[in-house]
């Protein structure tokens, strides 16, 4: 894209920043006619999903939902670019000398597993890709240009920390990646921190770097506020911004004290980055002038504001590469029709579903020291063979593991992986004596959501 284009899509995203609700709809509803002009004309999936659809109707509930499975089943016939395919796409995924690189020298692609417990990829086209680096800034960047936030952002150089799990092309990591390989600045002020490394040591790192924004997993960015709160960090960001799992509005105080800055939750998905951003009243708001959110029953039948979703469609008003239309994220939010008092007129929502226990273990020294969710499930995904896992903590030093297996790979041979891999990371925190166990039956859904839960605990609090 070039920077012209560029700059009015940025440009658009600003205007319709106080824009009245008319207007919102009015972007919204041009862009999914297009949206659903060009999938039918140009994905082959798509075109035969959509058959018996009436070719003008722009009614979403006329279309038959898409699933993260059955995208990928078809993934060939769901791309519109002829030169992508998903043999060539695993190649690219598999080797993680190209975390960064754009597929093709085009295509930004991401992987997740996901709480459906499914892998999947999605590919980004350029559109997407701005969309998913302006559309925060809309919310955010007002609230930094007082004295202080502009003050701290200077003193520290705008270095940006983002903590995620890296070793893939996931999108937080990969998305960093690409920014630090496309730009001088970004390859100097961006850098990256596992949440899978020793809170000591992800503690020390940020002391030596100094971050002014200060972005990631809302789990371990609570973890890193109370260290922050006892002394052992003591980092000045001008902005926190947690995401990827839940976070309470008890937590958020947290931040807020712990960092006395500006704090925003991001909620997205690596399908579409940001789905919904907080504003200064503390409210998500749905950036529903480039995606369509619906949240629906277990029928996929839309619920009243208010009421929480058994799921959520969202349609992706801005990825032509790969279009997702009606596509079934599996998390559990619920909209509201009330006007948020910061006076935007984008629709506020809530989100509930994807937050795993942080598990809190006492190394031989008896410290407790927390291991985190997604830190977790990663060591275990990360292992070859693996389709999809849960971990359950059944004792203070018992973890089960539920697993699936590819159809290349062997129960034994994985197992052994498994096992020698969960040691490894919990030695490197400390934490010795834990006793592993594989369990026969596979990773469960849950009967009301239908979703993967990936790490709990099943003790008393």
């Amino acid at each position: 894209m070039n920077p012209i284009e560029r700059g009015k899509i940025t440009l658009d995203v600003w205007r319709a920043r106080r824009a009245i609700r008319v207007e919102i709809e009015a972007r919204q509803r041009r862009r999914l006619a297009e949206m659903l002009s060009f999938a039918r004309r140009q994905s082959r999936f798509y075109k035969r999903h959509y058959a018996d659809v009436p070719e003008v109707s722009t009614d979403l509930t006329q279309y038959p939902p898409v699933t993260k499975p059955m995208l990928m089943k078809h993934f060939d016939d769901v791309v519109t670019d002829t030169a992508i395919t998903k043999a060539e796409i695993d190649a690219f995924v598999a080797d993680e000398t190209k975390i960064g690189e754009r597929f093709l020298g085009t295509y930004p692609v991401w992987t997740t597993s996901g709480t459906t417990g499914e892998p999947g990829v999605f590919v980004q086209d350029e559109t997407a890709w701005t969309i998913a680096d302006v559309l925060g800034d809309r919310w955010i960047v007002p609230a930094m240009v007082s004295v202080s936030p502009l003050s701290r952002l200077f003193t520290q150089n705008l270095r940006t920390a983002l903590v995620a799990v890296s070793g893939g092309h996931f999108a937080g990591a990969a998305g960093l990646e690409m920014m630090r390989r496309e730009s001088a600045l970004g390859a100097r002020r961006l850098r990256l921190f596992s949440p899978k490394r020793p809170i000591g040591d992800l503690v020390s790192d940020l002391n030596q770097y100094q971050p002014a924004i200060l972005g990631g997993y809302s789990t371990v960015l609570v973890e890193l506020a109370r260290a922050q709160q006892d002394g052992r960090l003591d980092i000045s960001p001008a902005l926190v911004t947690p995401t990827a799992e839940p976070i309470s509005e008890a937590q958020k105080r947290i931040l807020k004290r712990a960092f006395d800055c500006v704090v925003r939750e991001l909620y997205g998905a690596t399908e579409f980055i940001p789905i919904a951003v907080e504003c200064e009243r503390g409210n998500l708001h749905a950036n529903t002038d480039w995606v369509v959110v619906e949240p629906v029953d277990e029928d996929y039948q839309r619920v009243e504001p208010g009421t929480p979703s058994d799921t959520v469609l969202i349609t992706s008003l801005s990825n032509r590469v790969q279009p997702l239309v009606r596509y079934d994220l599996g998390d559990s939010i619920t909209m509201y029709e009330e006007r948020c008092p910061c006076g935007s007129a984008f629709p506020i929502m809530e989100v509930d579903g994807r937050q795993g226990d942080v598990l809190q273990f006492e190394t031989d020294e008896g410290e407790e020291v927390p291991i985190f969710p997604l830190a977790l499930s990663s060591v275990v995904e990360e292992v070859p063979g693996i389709h999809r896992t849960q971990i359950i903590r059944t004792a203070p030093t018992t973890l089960q593991v539920r697993f699936d297996v590819t159809p290349a790979a062997t129960e034994e041979e994985v197992w052994k992986h498994i096992e020698r891999e969960l040691q490894s990371f919990l030695r490197t925190h400390g934490i010795n004596h834990i006793t592993i166990e594989a369990v026969s039956e596979p990773p469960q859904r849950e009967e009301r959501s239908g979703k993967f839960r990936h790490v709990w605990s099943e003790l008393k609090k």
